[in-house]
């Protein structure tokens, strides 16, 4: 077997582990576990930190995980018993933004007990991405509605603490696809979404692939063109809920169409979790992920500072890395992590897959050295 290491340009570590539209799940084992990237939970159910076996099994699994932080509205339904807009009444609609002016202190306190817990079971070296309150414009109407300054103020507060408990997060803010252009220009500014928002993410379930827009036709509404040119931020998209969070596969067949992806990619659609996904779901990732187009951007994760890139195959000591141990990872390029070891000296090295019993087919890898604060990667070429 003869191998070649190409050096990659140093950057940040990509949030997923590489550069492709990437499939996600609510929950997976066994072959779908295998073949997603990411898997998605629900935040603010409960009063306490209920998301345990979401982070670990993220960890177990090399997974990202995407919190659905629906705090807000968990928090206002356990102590005023308000619902969702399109669920019942009292609302969210009605009466959710005196709820939030009212009681911001105990909404911060929920998210900091959420962001511990998260931090406390996923580690701190690892990311994960925050999807925030999703319909979060609903809030603008009701009684006493938040003015678009003021609900900025409060969503930034809310990152603010997440980061306080849970510095390794990133965050993506929710589209609601019925408001128009001219309202997202004023609305993303006040969330600050250019500054400190890495994606954007549809939610409920009801995102449309076959067609430019999110969901209903409109020359006013935005398109995912729109709104990747104009935010510049990759969209992550859900399928397979309803009214309420029930069950709703009825969508699952239109994102598994290769010309509805191979035009939404483009146009910055990087990621969909099927929350309703039927038992061919991992055959059916295998048989169209290949023939995909790349994303345009692939965000890069937070907390990673700039590396430094090793020039030769030496052995690197790994406080290069801010750390008193290392990892490396072998990747294939459909994002398979096909050798992973954790090293507690100093004599981390991109070699140090040999030996172990490996084999690889012939064609490309990613090699990756993880640390605390930075990471390094090389690609791998194996030739028999």
């Amino acid at each position: 077997m003869v191998f070649l290491f190409l050096a990659q340009a140093a950057s940040a570590e990509n949030f997923f582990s590489v550069c492709r539209f990437h499939w996600g799940a609510g929950s997976a084992s066994g072959a779908l576990m295998n073949e997603i990237d990411y898997m998605t939970g629900w935040a603010g159910s409960a009063e306490s930190f209920n998301m345990g076996p979401l982070f670990s099994s993220c960890k177990t699994n090399n997974k990202t995980p995407v919190i659905i932080s629906y705090i807000i509205a968990f928090t206002a339904r356990r102590d005023l018993g308000l619902q969702d807009c399109n669920v019942g009444t009292p609302n969210l609609c009605q009466q959710g933004a005196l709820y939030i002016r009212q009681n911001m202190p105990r909404i911060l306190k929920q998210y900091a007990i959420y962001a511990t817990g998260a931090e406390t079971s996923f580690g701190s070296a690892n990311k994960m991405i925050w999807c925030m309150e999703p319909d979060y414009v609903q809030y603008l109407g009701g009684t006493q509605p938040l003015t678009v300054p003021e609900a900025g103020t409060y969503m930034n507060q809310i990152l603010d603490t997440i980061l306080a408990h849970a510095p390794n997060s990133v965050f993506s803010m929710d589209i609601s696809p019925w408001k128009d252009t001219t309202f997202y220009n004023t609305w993303y500014a006040a969330m600050k979404v250019k500054e400190r928002f890495t994606f954007v993410n549809t939610s409920g379930g009801q995102s449309t692939p076959g067609q430019i827009y999110f969901s209903n036709k409109g020359p006013t509404l935005p398109t995912w063109k729109w709104v990747f040119t104009r935010f510049g931020t990759p969209t992550i998209a859900d399928a397979g809920y309803g009214v309420g969070g029930a069950a709703d596969p009825s969508g699952y067949a239109a994102w598994m169409v290769l010309a509805n992806l191979t035009a939404r990619i483009p146009e910055g659609c990087i990621a969909v979790c099927q929350n309703s996904a039927p038992s061919t779901y991992a055959a059916d990732i295998i048989a169209i992920r290949s023939k995909l187009p790349t994303p345009p951007k692939c965000p890069t994760g937070s907390g990673v500072n700039t590396p430094l890139e090793p020039q030769n195959n030496t052995a690197l000591n790994v406080k290069a890395l801010s750390l008193s141990n290392g990892k490396l990872e072998i990747i294939d390029l459909s994002g398979r992590t096909v050798f992973s070891k954790e090293f507690t000296n100093n004599s981390l090295s991109w070699d140090a897959w040999k030996g172990s019993g490996l084999r690889m087919r012939p064609g490309a890898y990613i090699a990756r050295m993880l640390g605390e604060k930075q990471s390094l990667q090389k690609k791998l070429l194996i030739n028999e």
